[in-house]
């Protein structure tokens, strides 16, 4: 599935959003009406100033939006292809020092997240385990394998440069019946995943593979289209410019993959595509989307799906507070592997850290208690209320 059998979507803004990278106070690198190039630095974390971020599009920053207390909501860019793209030197050797700069100024390191919290990883940090997740078993998402396979060359180019960040072992976690055996590498640990779609999640591999527990462990983990982005960056020196994402949904008209830039406008991509009537807009799958207000939205870091559906939002009546959980099959199948779905859903519901750390939310983020939210008749949102306790854990170390 290279970018030359997809269907192109072009727009003309796109954009970096604050919300993709919890923790980071931004420092700005540019101004509005700057001219920046693809893989150009705009930003750095303040905190830790190593930490890049790059422009995804060639152009000129239109806005840069801000929320409360001056929070970064998102950096836009209308995009100008004249732009000349910003070029990389390939690191000089394999050494974890040197692998680690060029990630960190290239802007690579910010694709990687961190078990627990979902952070950015320090760029001194020492992970137990690194997970590159090769599969995607949500049924509306691009097939990982064939836009793999059509990458190969970055691909590999890429896996080796993070088996070679650290001493931790790296496990590729890919399809049963996708071949992703690396015999010229002792580094990698290829391991084939099946079953549905918390299957395809990093925290079902986690559970699996290297269990945070209370040892104070942190593992790192990175989605196949950053993996590739980075092998982009190694292979051709210059940033990649594309990614693939599925458009589905049962208000949109024609559902297919498309090729888009990093960060495209929501309301671009839609254009032509929906049925009339009021619709619901998800960034995510129909599972575990996320509702989308019309408007300035934007494709999200790691985004591989935008979804539209018939009939307006349900997500309205979420709640952040305590409803009454019926234990019921449908509870056990939507729950992560290795949970104990209704002791965690009530230690969140009471906002208890210890008793969900116990229940193992270390190895969890929101979109893994999505499918939770869905099946209880509780009406709450684990999602959020798991980020309020990962906060508090957080806050106690």
């Amino acid at each position: 599935m290279s970018e030359s059998t997809l269907d192109t979507k072009k727009v003309t803004r796109a954009a970096l959003l604050g919300r993709d990278y919890r923790g980071v106070k931004f420092e700005l690198l540019c101004r509005e009406g700057d001219e920046v190039g693809a893989g150009d630095a705009v930003m750095r974390d303040l905190r830790r100033p190593a930490i890049k971020f790059v422009a995804p599009v060639s152009g000129r920053i239109a806005r840069i939006d801000r929320g409360a207390r001056r929070k970064l909501i998102s950096m836009q860019i209308d995009i100008d292809d004249s732009v000349p793209v910003a070029g990389v030197e390939p690191p000089a050797d394999n050494k974890t020092d040197t692998l680690r700069s060029f990630m960190l100024e290239s802007g690579a390191w910010s694709a990687l997240r961190t078990r627990p919290f979902g952070n950015i990883p320090g760029p001194d940090g020492e992970p137990a385990a690194i997970f590159v997740t090769a599969l995607d078993n949500d049924s509306y998402a691009p097939r990982a394998c064939q836009i793999i396979d059509s990458r190969m060359d970055e691909f590999r180019a890429s896996l080796e440069v993070l088996a070679d960040i650290s001493t931790a072992p790296l496990y590729l976690c890919h399809a049963p019946d996708h071949s992703l055996a690396f015999a010229d590498s002792s580094k990698i640990r290829c391991v084939p995943f099946s079953g549905g779609y918390t299957a395809g999640l990093p925290g079902f591999h986690i559970n699996r593979l290297a269990p945070i527990g209370f040892a104070g462990r942190e593992v790192w983990h990175m989605g196949y289209q950053d993996v590739i982005a980075l092998g982009h960056l190694l292979v051709h020196g210059k940033p990649w410019l594309h990614r693939v994402i599925s458009l589905a949904g049962s208000a949109v008209q024609n559902p297919r993959n498309l090729c888009v830039v990093p960060g495209a406008a929501n309301d671009e991509l839609l254009e032509g595509e929906l049925a009339d009537g009021p619709n619901q807009i998800l960034a995510g799958s129909p599972l575990y989307g996320r509702p989308l207000d019309t408007g300035q939205s934007f494709l999200g870091a790691g985004q591989r799906q935008l979804s539209a559906l018939l009939g307006k939002s349900e997500e309205s009546g979420k709640s952040d507070g305590v409803g009454t959980i019926i234990p019921s099959d449908r509870l056990e199948a939507a729950s992560p592997p290795g949970i104990y779905p209704v002791p965690l859903m009530r230690a969140l519901q009471l906002g208890d850290a210890e008793r969900a750390r116990e229940l193992g939310a270390l190895e969890l983020v929101e979109e893994d208690l999505s499918p939770l939210s869905l099946a209880c008749v509780s009406n709450s949102d684990y999602g959020s209320l798991l980020r309020a306790v990962l906060e508090q854990i957080e806050a106690a170390r």
